[in-house]
């Protein structure tokens, strides 16, 4: 692939990358190394943290984790719930366990080293086409262009696209082979990740500021508030419900138990709570306060958790019992409840207990 001198593409790559030179995010896993480019291993583990996770909640929990384990080979030898705890608060927990399978097939086929090659990366559990063109892209400088949201907006607008959803796609793809840059990718593509971020914005764009507006369609056009088209919005955010169950032992401590390996917070430590389900009605008590026959108090406080795809209604419920009387449970002390590996929503329910003693 190659691109002609002078065209618009070559202005608005130099023009970005000038401007990236100046304002670029101090980003940890940014930090160079070798040949002037990211620590490879560094780029894996942020991108997938990113995934549906804000950069400024990511930074703190990125340095943490590389302070953890600085490098592939003591990541790949812990166990799933150790990255499990640590993951706790980032959400999407799948994330974690697939970032675990894809160090260990990466140490065992790879000699520890993140492969340079799309075909290697894409096998990966947990990496997609974005996040494989974005590790060889910035971590190995290969002529390539990731298509995140801020990507996605810069080329809708530049090109003026204004198909809907399904065409759309087509299109994005087709004008951004033409916007990647040969010979520093790396820095193209993150700069356009931080000019999407600071100039090119979503709703209300700086185009006063901008420094490719001659080169925009939709400025030109008048169309940067239409463009990207907006999506159709769907029906209201879907409602679930649950009961949440504390059941405290007279050392302090609540009984805990771990999700199953699939679903909603797969494999995760959990305090018995029922099915979710959508029609309140169907609730159905869990099988530990069946099979115990617990006398239980109502926690006045309700809670609901927003989840991307739903919402979650929870009602919470207390009791207190001698830990001889239930074996074979796990249990944890209230005073390790925030740095136990609990996810946020069970931290959550805890605390409206916690509220009450």
């Amino acid at each position: 692939m190659s691109l002609k001198k002078n065209t618009k593409e070559t202005y608005i790559i130099r023009k970005i990358l000038k401007w990236y030179k100046h304002n670029a995010r101090n980003l940890p896993w940014r930090k160079k190394i070798d040949q002037k480019l990211p620590n490879p291993y560094h780029i894996f583990i942020s991108e997938f943290m990113l995934q549906q996770t804000t950069v400024n909640a990511v930074i703190p929990r990125f340095n943490e984790f590389i302070n953890i384990w600085p490098t592939i080979e003591k990541l790949s030898k812990i166990k799933e719930s150790r990255i499990l705890r640590f993951w706790s608060g980032l959400g999407y927990y799948a994330r974690a366990k697939n970032l675990l399978k894809s160090i260990n097939l990466i140490a065992k086929k790879h000699n520890y080293i993140i492969p340079n090659e799309y075909s290697d990366l894409i096998i990966l559990p947990g990496v997609g086409d974005y996040t494989a063109k974005a590790i060889i892209g910035i971590a190995y400088n290969k002529p390539v262009l990731p298509i995140d949201a801020n990507i996605e907006r810069i080329v809708t607008r530049i090109y003026g696209i204004i198909k809907l959803e399904k065409e759309k796609k087509t299109q994005i793809n087709k004008f951004a082979k033409k916007l990647i840059s040969l010979n520093n990718s790396s820095n193209f593509i993150q700069a356009l990740m931080d000019y999407g971020s600071a100039v090119c914005l979503p709703k209300v764009p700086i185009c006063n500021k901008c420094i490719v507006q001659n080169y925009c369609v939709a400025f030109k056009k008048n169309l940067t508030k239409k463009i990207p088209v907006k999506k159709i919005k769907k029906n209201l955010k879907l409602k679930k419900y649950t009961r949440a169950y504390l059941i405290v032992n007279e050392f302090n401590e609540i009984l805990v138990r771990r999700r199953p390996a699939k679903g909603m917070l797969q494999s995760m430590i959990e305090v018995p709570n029922d099915l979710w389900v959508e029609n309140k009605k169907k609730l159905i008590r869990d099988n530990i306060i069946k099979s115990f026959s617990l006398k239980l108090s109502k926690i006045k406080e309700k809670h609901i958790y927003s989840f991307t795809h739903f919402d979650l209604y929870i009602e919470a419920y207390f009791t207190k019992i001698k830990k001889i009387k239930i074996k074979n449970y796990k249990w944890l002390s209230l005073n390790r409840i925030n740095n136990s590996g609990l996810p946020t929503v069970m931290r959550k329910i805890v605390k409206m207990f916690i509220k009450l003693v």
